[in-house]
């Protein structure tokens, strides 16, 4: 017990320390960037905490994701070769739902805790913009190319979260109406990013570098705030046209895919409890290949597959 106590004293020392650390370096490159008179908001302070302590968790929660997609796999591949004219031992049958039952409920846990890391990763990807537009504005002349390419690359990181934000925050239901004037407002930031980006071919670079920083910090506090809808000021985004957000496409490439799947396994003859469940590992795979960490939150398409009553 004590034991059990002393680890989780240390790792919340730990925790807390990373997210100190993480504070301390924002500070210290808005400082650089001429943001000394922004003082960092409580929200974001707690943001940045949380976004610490969550990332062993989201971090434990792939790797148990990846063996849970590496196993299913293997079932699909054994169910469609060796096992394709006879049901498989049931004994085998077993030990594989068990492994399942484990991995998932294992999964189901550790993405519980590291929720806060995903719902703050758009933060997170600020932090790590400003840190790239900190690195660029003191680089050398020898080193500008490469700092500014990693500018780039951090922008377009943070461009995809701004675009998954609605989705991450937890606070909009799928196909809520409330998500089209979100994306909306996210395909503008983005595009407002976009132009900012292409300034840095035109103008003086440290200039476009801090007004870079400056657009990322007022992302970061707004997410912080809860305010997804408002990332950046309206007379910020006035003329811009949105940056086309491709969910529903993938949407439904991911239902024909299903379906496609679901309907060539019919065909092939296999027992009954060796096409649902190679159905299933389907489904999942195409899932994790579309949408990637986030799959789970399309889980409510394999209801569309259900057999009726």
């Amino acid at each position: 017990m004590r034991t059990n106590i002393s680890l989780r004293v240390w790792w919340g020392r730990r925790v807390r320390r990373w997210g100190e650390e993480a504070i301390t370096e924002l500070r210290a490159d808005l400082d650089r960037m001429g943001y000394g008179w922004w003082p960092i908001p409580p929200r974001l302070r707690v943001a940045l905490r949380h976004a610490s302590a969550a990332e062993v968790p989201w971090l434990v929660f792939m790797l148990v994701a990846g063996v849970l997609v590496y196993i299913a796999v293997a079932y699909f591949v054994l169910a469609l070769t060796i096992y394709r004219d006879q049901a498989p031992p049931w004994r085998w049958v077993v030990a594989w739902g068990i492994s399942l039952f484990v991995l998932m409920k294992l999964s189901v846990t550790t993405r519980r805790a590291g929720l806060p890391f995903v719902r703050n990763m758009l933060t997170l990807e600020c932090k790590t913009a400003i840190r790239a537009c900190t690195e660029a504005y003191g680089a050398s002349h020898s080193q500008r190319a490469e700092k500014l390419a990693a500018v780039s690359t951090a922008l377009r990181r943070l461009e995809g979260d701004v675009m998954r934000a609605h989705r991450r925050s937890g606070t909009v239901a799928f196909l809520s109406p409330r998500r089209r004037e979100l994306k909306s407002h996210a395909g503008q930031v983005v595009a407002k990013l976009r132009e900012t980006e292409a300034a840095l071919d035109h103008s003086l670079p440290a200039e476009v570098l801090c007004e870079i920083a400056g657009l990322a910090a007022t992302i970061a506090e707004q997410h912080a705030a809860g305010r997804i809808g408002a990332l950046l000021p309206k007379s910020a985004l006035e003329g811009k046209e949105p940056v086309r957000d491709r969910e529903m496409l993938r949407v439904a490439a991911a239902i024909l895919t299903i379906a496609g799947g679901v309907v060539g396994l019919a065909f092939l003859g296999l027992p009954d409890m060796a096409t649902v469940a190679a159905g299933t590992a389907w489904a999942i795979l195409i899932m994790m290949a579309l949408f990637g960490s986030n799959w789970a939150r399309y889980l409510p398409i394999l209801d569309l597959f259900k057999p009726g009553p």
